[in-house]
């Protein structure tokens, strides 16, 4: 458990609330897939996913669920322009709590998208001493949130011991 709340704080911060509310949906995927698809039966509906999924899949969409819950991931389209996801990611640093912001408006001047928009941004976000975190999704849609640049490779780390997916760039 103490694994997995460190992991949670990595994008929680200092919100408390939102740490125990995340932790405690990943400890019931964590211990218990199918009490976890239950539960959350008509979220997973909304993604369309109706059938039981594989362990590794459910652990991976549960995560972005719950950080998506609490503001902390932004979940965009593969084709929108990097000034799009700059805004988004703008919007889970402040609910991060995070002073740090990018330059919309510089980056829209940038007309990418797809995987090289997303090291454009991760390209602004190494200056603020931030990391752009992708979180695998099987859909046309990125799944993105941050975290400090100086806590990389406790993520990997972390993410690796509780068997999440994720892509630090």
């Amino acid at each position: 458990m103490e694994s997995l709340i460190a992991f949670v704080q990595l994008f929680t911060l200092a919100d408390t609330e939102a740490m125990q509310r995340v932790t405690k949906r990943l400890a019931l995927v964590l211990n218990d897939s199918a009490a976890y698809q239950e539960e959350f039966a008509e979220e997973l509906e909304e993604r369309g996913i109706v059938a039981a999924l594989p362990a590794q899949e459910l652990r991976d969409v549960a995560l972005i669920d719950a950080l998506l819950n609490e503001e902390l991931l932004w979940e965009a389209d593969w084709q929108d322009p990097v000034a799009d996801l700059a805004y988004g990611l703008n919007e889970t640093l402040a609910q991060q709590g995070r002073p740090e912001r990018l330059n919309e408006k510089e980056l829209a001047s940038r007309a990418a998208t797809g995987p090289e928009a997303l090291d454009i941004l991760q390209d602004a976000l190494e200056p603020l001493g931030l990391a752009l975190v992708l979180l695998p999704l099987d859909s046309d849609a990125h799944a993105l949130s941050i975290v400090a640049d100086a806590h990389v490779e406790t993520l990997r780390s972390l993410a690796k011991e509780l068997d999440f997916s994720l892509v630090v760039y």
